[in-house]
């Protein structure tokens, strides 16, 4: 009887897709791997990112596979530029955004998070603490947006 019950329900949610033009989408492929439905508007997230923070800075990353990579981000201040790459981690794309967060070589850490707003376009944040002491800043923080360039 358990058997016929699910067909049968198989069978009327497949009447009621078929019948309103819906489509089933599952985003989830064997072992959790596969591309995401981020909906209308975000049909391929995946290329080359590039843009500016507010200071100026050049900030590029890549999207492959629901996760970014190769994050470098320039940030400007005090007549310093500092330059952060993140080229190993790889931090999933989870509601259309992402959070990496990187230890640096000083015992502190850099933290960017984005928000995919199209397709096309990103915007987001960033701080850091524990940089080298100097003439540059040992803190700080700012933001950026990106396009996608291909």
């Amino acid at each position: 009887m358990r058997g016929a019950g699910a067909r049968a329900c198989a069978l009327i949610l497949a009447l009621a897709c078929g019948a309103s033009g819906c489509e089933l989408v599952s985003s989830l492929t064997p072992f959790g791997i596969g591309t995401q439905d981020y909906g209308a508007g975000f049909e391929n997230l995946n290329g080359s990112w590039a843009g500016k923070t507010a200071t100026g800075g050049d900030v590029t990353f890549q999207v492959g596979s629901d996760t970014v990579s190769k994050l470098h981000l320039h940030h400007v201040a005090d007549g310093c530029t500092l330059s952060f790459e993140a080229v190993t981690l790889a931090p999933p794309i989870v509601d259309g955004g992402f959070t990496l967060d990187m230890p640096l070589d000083t015992q502190g850490r850099f933290v960017a998070t984005g928000s995919f707003t199209s397709a096309t376009t990103c915007s987001g944040s960033y701080f850091f603490e524990g940089r080298p002491a100097g003439t540059c800043p040992t803190a700080g923080s700012g933001s950026f947006t990106a396009s996608k360039t291909r």
